[in-house]
């Protein structure tokens, strides 16, 4: 199976939309909560960043790790809610560094399909095409670094999250 771009990016721009958000940063726990899906924060051992859970009922809970930084928390929390929406027969997901899948290790290589896809819609989710052609209007012309900085602070993101999806926007060149 080919990644799913446009499945990715169409389920983040539809999620938006439903719950009427129309700038930075997103309430990702408010579109957890609309997704009937508790996030619970725990501290975990090395690079395990989260879990998701369905419950029969329809419910689920995402698992996220209390040590990461707050910004790759809310990425983290994107990309489970990714699965979430992409993924929906799976009732278990785990991201960590090994073989399951993972939201740091393997996800950020391109080598599984389903994290790829989870990756392009935290992105897109978090970092709307949209909302940075809006944003990014006011520092035409301005260091690179700069921009970055501030878009990723706006936004809540990391920078390397914020200039990564700034590449794929073609704002920058990596």
């Amino acid at each position: 199976m080919a990644a799913r771009y446009s499945l990715a990016k169409e389920r983040a721009v539809d999620l938006l939309r439903r719950a009427r958000i129309s700038r930075a940063p997103v309430p990702i726990e408010k579109l957890a909560s609309l997704l009937n899906a508790q996030i619970v924060r725990q501290p975990f051992s090395g690079e395990f960043s989260g879990v998701v859970h369905r419950n029969s009922d329809g419910s689920a809970v995402i698992g996220i790790n209390s040590s990461h930084r707050p910004t790759r928390q809310r990425f983290t929390i994107a990309h489970e809610l990714g699965h979430l929406l992409l993924h929906a027969d799976k009732d278990l997901h785990i991201d960590e560094r090994f073989p399951i899948g993972l939201r740091s290790g393997i996800s950020g290589k391109a080598i599984d399909d389903h994290e790829i896809e989870a990756n392009q819609f935290a992105a897109e989710l978090l970092m709307p095409k949209e909302f940075i052609e809006r944003d990014i209007e006011p520092f035409i012309g301005a260091d690179t670094v700069l921009v970055i900085q501030k878009l990723a602070h706006k936004y809540k993101v990391s920078t390397e999250a914020m200039s990564i999806r700034l590449s794929a926007l073609r704002y920058v060149e990596l």
